[in-house]
């Protein structure tokens, strides 16, 4: 992907930047690639509107683009982040030079749902159709590893990806297809008339659902300022979960939900945090493994090296010792 194809994303999606409240004060920029700025993303978003960026001297460029575009554009330094944290696993998983340096979210807000009343467990999804957005997305990585739990072969199970909710919502709708993970905005929106909800997936797996990666360039070569990001989220982060009201009245200013779907995704989205933006060795294992297996590619042989959480440790050990 070349630059004029970034600039083009940059002008078509939305623009935001966090610029700086004390005249002559330069800044320096950032690219950070988001897919939706949404509750999920609570973190980021109050980093910005707070200040928290500049306070780390940084003025940050959001770039709207998914995790399959956000991707190869970081691996080729056209990113300095991405918080399509899933889709830079997989990237990872198959050889790309990126690293995880921060998981918000371990436990994905979402429900599988489905409008065939036969289906009533998880076995009842064997030979059925589940609708996803795009093959080895966290809605299908999630329901795999649900599954899975179920002793349930994945393989048993027809995936139809149709790229975008647009197209995935009203598919469910209509009845073409059997279920699909929604997250809690899109259960308000649609309501529950029709729709059987099979599995919490917050309350059954964990998974690098949300965060936020580098490439290892970047890492090796310029680590304050990865340190400096990251600080900026996670005062971001603690400052969202511990004031509900305030945040969600953030979150509104980028997502046009109904009150009610912000509300909804605001209390899952908290509930589903790590507690310290990192994950065990045990989770981040069986993550690689199945991205491995998805992706048809041998599992690596340190499924631990595409993780690096030395510095979101190092910055909560210093709020920690109250620093």
């Amino acid at each position: 992907m070349n630059s004029i194809v970034i600039r083009a994303l940059a002008i078509v999606g939305s623009f935001f930047s966090v610029e700086s409240a004390h005249a002559g004060v330069a800044l320096e920029n950032v690219k950070v690639s988001y897919a939706v700025l949404s509750a999920a993303y609570m973190d980021h978003v109050t980093a910005m509107e707070r200040g928290y960026f500049r306070d780390e001297g940084l003025n940050v460029e959001v770039l709207r683009m998914g995790g399959g575009v956000a991707t190869p554009a970081l691996l080729s330094g056209q990113l300095h982040f991405s918080s399509s944290a899933g889709s830079s696993l997989s990237a990872a998983v198959r050889g790309g030079p990126v690293k995880i340096v921060y998981t918000n979210l371990s436990r994905p807000s979402y429900y599988l749902v489905a409008t065939n009343p036969a289906i009533t467990t998880a076995k009842d999804l064997v030979g059925k159709k589940v609708v996803i957005n795009s093959f080895g997305d966290t809605g299908h990585l999630s329901t795999i590893l649900y599954l899975r739990k179920h002793g349930i072969n994945p393989a048993s199970v027809l995936f139809i990806t149709v790229g975008r909710n647009e197209v995935r919502l009203p598919a469910l709708m209509s009845g073409t297809v059997d279920a699909t993970p929604l997250a809690p905005r899109e259960l308000v929106k649609l309501g529950l008339q029709k729709q059987k909800v099979l599995a919490d997936l917050s309350k059954e797996i964990q998974l690098v659902w949300n965060g936020v990666a580098v490439s290892s360039k970047l890492l090796a070569e310029n680590p304050a300022l990865v340190e400096r990001f990251l600080r900026a989220i996670v005062r971001g982060r603690e400052y969202a979960r511990r004031n509900r009201d305030e945040t969600i009245a953030t979150i509104g200013k980028h997502d046009p939900s109904p009150i009610e779907g912000l509300r909804a995704d605001y209390e899952v989205t908290k509930s589903s945090m790590t507690d310290e933006g990192w994950l065990p060795d045990d989770i981040l294992r069986e993550e690689v493994a199945i991205r491995a297996e998805l992706t048809k590619v041998a599992l690596p042989a340190n499924p631990l090296g595409m993780y690096d959480y030395s510095i979101v440790k190092k910055i909560y050990g210093q709020i920690k010792a109250g620093r």
